[in-house]
């Protein structure tokens, strides 16, 4: 299992733009994770979502989570049991869903159908 240590650096090096113009490592760490501690889950900023997507092109999956309460319990169990980036979208309080930059996990949610209940007391045993 990859760290945020080593996510934040694979992301920094993989930046296409030229070697000066990218974030040194401290600046993109707390720019691009919701929580800065090391020992935090892996949900990313705005900025740190954006960078995924539109700098450097990640694949992602997107799963509508409009049914669930999105409640501070809710986000602490992604936080400890989702173990790769994910970003949660929030369109104007329209639409809300949950961007996962991993298909494994994308695929385990999916034999739940998309039940983050489910899917977390499975990960508590």
């Amino acid at each position: 299992m990859r760290t945020k240590d080593q996510y934040t650096q694979a992301f920094i090096d993989n930046d296409p733009r030229e070697f000066h113009l990218r974030p040194t490592f401290d600046i993109a760490y707390t720019n691009w994770w919701q929580n800065a501690r090391r020992d935090g889950g892996f949900r990313l900023t705005q900025k740190g979502c954006l960078h995924c997507v539109d700098r450097l092109q990640l694949e992602y999956y997107e799963i509508s989570i409009e049914e669930v309460d999105a409640s501070g319990r809710f986000l602490l169990d992604l936080d400890r049991y989702i173990k790769t980036p994910y970003y949660i979208r929030d369109i104007k309080k329209r639409s809300r869903t949950i961007m996962l930059f991993d298909k494994k996990t994308h695929f385990a949610l999916t034999m739940y159908n998309g039940d983050f209940q489910k899917f977390i007391n499975a990960h508590k045993v």
